[in-house]
């Protein structure tokens, strides 16, 4: 009872219950006059094209700390609104609602109510991870981050963009191995031309993830992680595994 509830109240705030359709149909008066009356339909039938289906793929089950992707992203729909029970601020809702990415240092069992609609019609599922075990420490916290930062990115060749910006940390990355650039200005103006070769005109698609990997650099920058070569390439390194690593989940 309380699911359908919640169903129905996420339904409603999504604008897809309606009143029951009436019809009205026309009874003859005399030999030229109609009036027409109110009836209740007999059978409805939805056309299957615009009924809202929802498909959940996802763990039901995860360590402490361990980072978990639900996807929505095969259902039948156009839009979709999440829930959390117990309510939780670690997680996050991206590429306009089909995936969710979550983590827990609390045990116990989270439940994630998904609605969706299409056209006139909704779905509602529930979908429940049960947290357990002990603690997992990230072995690289930055690459968590950027499969953060290419989850805000929209773009209709995602992992194709993810593969060739993992090519060009790369190539960079052994580049400056090699010598050829010695001073961050330089790594940094090679990085931004070799990755804007390997995007093209979707550069400016991958903005969510240009912004917050600067961020994360200035951050390893001002704590002395990035003061020679070396801790560049090793940085580098590591981006281009993150990078194929978020493109092998697409």
């Amino acid at each position: 009872m309380k699911r359908l509830i919640l169903a129905l109240t996420i339904c409603f705030l999504m604008g897809s219950v309606s009143a029951p359709p009436q019809y009205l149909t026309a009874a003859p008066v005399g030999n030229s006059e109609f009036v027409a009356i109110t009836q209740e339909p007999v059978d409805v039938v939805v056309p299957v094209e615009v009924v809202a289906k929802l498909v959940v793929e996802g763990p039901t089950k995860a360590r402490l700390g361990q980072l978990v992707v639900i996807s929505v992203e095969n259902s039948d729909a156009k839009s979709f609104k999440w829930l959390t029970m117990p309510s939780t601020d670690n997680f996050l809702v991206i590429e306009d609602g089909r995936r969710i990415v979550f983590s827990s240092e609390t045990g116990g069992e989270y439940k994630f109510v998904v609605a969706c609609s299409l056209g006139d019609t909704c779905d509602v599922t529930v979908h429940t991870v049960k947290i357990t075990g002990t603690p997992v420490t990230p072995v690289d916290s930055l690459a968590s981050r950027i499969a953060l930062y290419c989850g805000q990115v929209k773009s209709p060749t995602k992992r194709d963009d993810c593969l060739k910006l993992a090519q060009s940390f790369a190539s960079v990355a052994m580049v400056v191995d090699g010598g050829s650039f010695t001073t961050p200005v330089e790594i940094v103006k090679a990085t931004f031309n070799s990755n804007q070769e390997a995007l093209g005109d979707r550069l400016d698609d991958w903005l969510p993830f240009r912004e917050g990997l600067s961020k994360e650099l200035k951050q390893l920058a001002d704590a002395g992680k990035l003061t020679d070569t070396p801790s560049h390439v090793t940085v580098w390194k590591s981006i281009a595994s993150a990078l194929r690593d978020y493109a092998e989940t697409l």
